[in-house]
This record gives C-alpha cells, sequence and structure tokens, in this order.
C-alpha cells in the first residue's frame, strides 16, 4: 500500500509540472501574437539647425516714407482736376487749373501801364537831351557874356529838373516791372503742377469749388512716394529696452498675415506717447515696395 501510494505522488506531480510546462508556453505563444501589434509608435525628427527668436511684437501704421500736400496759391474757382485717386505721376505733370480769368486781367492791366511809363521815358530822355543841349548853349554865350546869370542858371535847373524826373520815371519802371512779375507769377499760379514723381493718394479738393488763399493754402491732394513705405510701431515701455537700431524687423497685414516684409529699424523716437495709461514708443523703419 505504501508503495503504491507512493507511485501516485508522483505522477501528480508530474501533472502538475506539465500542466505549468503549458501555461507558460501558452503564455510566451500568446504574448508573441498579440506584442508588435501594441507597441506604442515612436515619434522622430530630423536633426537640424534654426533660429531661435525672442521676438517684440507691437501694432502700428503703414505710410509713404516721402510725401508732398499741394496745396493752392491763389484764390480763384477750381476748374479742372486732370487726375484721379492712385494715378501716378511725375514731376511737372499738370494736376488742377484754377480759373485765370482775374489774374490775366491783371497782367494786362500792369503791361499796358509798363508800356505807357516806358513811352513816357523816351519822352523824359528826349526833354534831358534839350535841356541838356539849353544848359550848353548857355555856359557857352555866358562866356562870351552874351546872356545873363539868370538865363544860365535857369538852364541849370532846366536840365537838373529833367534829370530828376528821368529817375523817377525809371523807378517807376522797376515797381511796375516788379508788379508784373508777380502777377505773372500769381497767374501761373492758377496751374498747379506735380512737385515730385509719385502717386495720388488723396484728393481733398473738388471740381467747381471755390479756393480762398488768402490766409492759408487750401490742400488740393497728397502726392506720395510708394516704391519705399515706411512703419511706425508702437513699442510698450516694456519691450522698448529690447530693440536697438539696425535690428531685424518685419510686419504683416490683417490681409495677408503669412506673408512677411523685412526691413531694418532705422530709429525710436525718444518721446513717449501714452495711450490709455500706457506707455508707448514710437519705432520706426521702411520697407521696399516696389511691387506697389
Amino acid at each position: 500500500m505504501a508503495s503504491a501510494t507512493r507511485a501516485g505522488h508522483r505522477w501528480l506531480k508530474w501533472v502538475g509540472f506539465l500542466c505549468v510546462l503549458c501555461a507558460i508556453a501558452f503564455a510566451v505563444v500568446w504574448y508573441a501574437r498579440n506584442a508588435n501589434g501594441n507597441e506604442p509608435a515612436l515619434n522622430t525628427v530630423e536633426v537640424s539647425r534654426g533660429d531661435i527668436q525672442n521676438l517684440v511684437s507691437a501694432t502700428g501704421v503703414l505710410e509713404p516714407s516721402n510725401y508732398v500736400d499741394v496745396g493752392a496759391q491763389v484764390s480763384g474757382q477750381l476748374e479742372l482736376i486732370h487726375v484721379r485717386v492712385g494715378q501716378p505721376v511725375s514731376t511737372g505733370d499738370l494736376l488742377a487749373e484754377i480759373d485765370p480769368t482775374v489774374y490775366v486781367a491783371k497782367v494786362d492791366a500792369t503791361r499796358a501801364q509798363l508800356k505807357n511809363q516806358q513811352a513816357q521815358l523816351a519822352d523824359r530822355k528826349a526833354q534831358l537831351r534839350l535841356a541838356e543841349i539849353q544848359f550848353q548853349r548857355q555856359q557857352n554865350l555866358w562866356r562870351e557874356d552874351a546872356t545873363t546869370r539868370e538865363s544860365l542858371q535857369t538852364a541849370e535847373a532846366s536840365l537838373a529838373s529833367a534829370r530828376a524826373q528821368l529817375a523817377m520815371l525809371e523807378a517807376q519802371i522797376e515797381q511796375t516791372s516788379s508788379t508784373l512779375r508777380a502777377e505773372e507769377a500769381n497767374l501761373g499760379y492758377a496751374r498747379i503742377y506735380a512737385p515730385m514723381d509719385g502717386t495720388v493718394v488723396s484728393i481733398e479738393a473738388r471740381q467747381g469749388q471755390t479756393l480762398n488763399a488768402s490766409q492759408t493754402a487750401p490742400l488740393l491732394m497728397r502726392i506720395a512716394n510708394l516704391s519705399t513705405m515706411r512703419v511706425r510701431a508702437q513699442v510698450s515701455e516694456a519691450d522698448v529696452g529690447k530693440l536697438q537700431p539696425g535690428m531685424r524687423v518685419y510686419f504683416t497685414t490683417l490681409g495677408d498675415a503669412k506673408h512677411k516684409l523685412y526691413g531694418e529699424l532705422q530709429y525710436i523716437e525718444p518721446t513717449p506717447e501714452v495711450t490709455n495709461n500706457v506707455v508707448l514708443y514710437n519705432a520706426l523703419f521702411t520697407v521696399d515696395n516696389q511691387e506697389g
């Protein structure tokens, strides 16, 4: 009986050992089949060099780097405007015309006055020549003791008077000539020409409008050079210390936020502006705008 009992125990041990081996083998096979499908994916990236930016962000306005406000130097009705907004112009192009009627009349009147004075000048020269001859004759007669001292003095006074009247008339002619030049200049100002190459960016006056230039020059339009634009960015007081002239900067517009336009910081205005209790400094730089 004892021998049979020991044989039964050995059999049970072998059965238990085989069960454990089967369980281990099953676990190994199951893991081998399912491990590849549950592996976590690894993110990889190629090593490369790049730039680290410390950005100072600011908002600002875009404006022409060079522009001129064209005004009228004379008063009158604005008859014609020869340009429109957005039109490119060159130096000397005719922009507008003011009614020249009054100025033409003034020029004509001054020219007529000048011609009258020039005719009087010719008469005065003839009178002076006559006075010189009479004085010379009286001198010759005085040497021959053939005339009186009173006649000699009268001839001398007539000569001096003729010279004075001639000098006075010459001064009047100079004054009239100066007035004529001014009137001709005012007539020329009735036609307004472009003072620079650029683009008409705004027109303030309207055709038919009456302009009064007696106190200040009325603004007609603005011409700007759009080939180079200037950015005036407002930088906060906390960030302005990070900026220095010469730094490379860029800006984007709301219409095309992905397109960066680059420039170089020129200068920072030393006087700040306070907006809603925020201290802002204007940082200015220019960008090339050949494409308009």
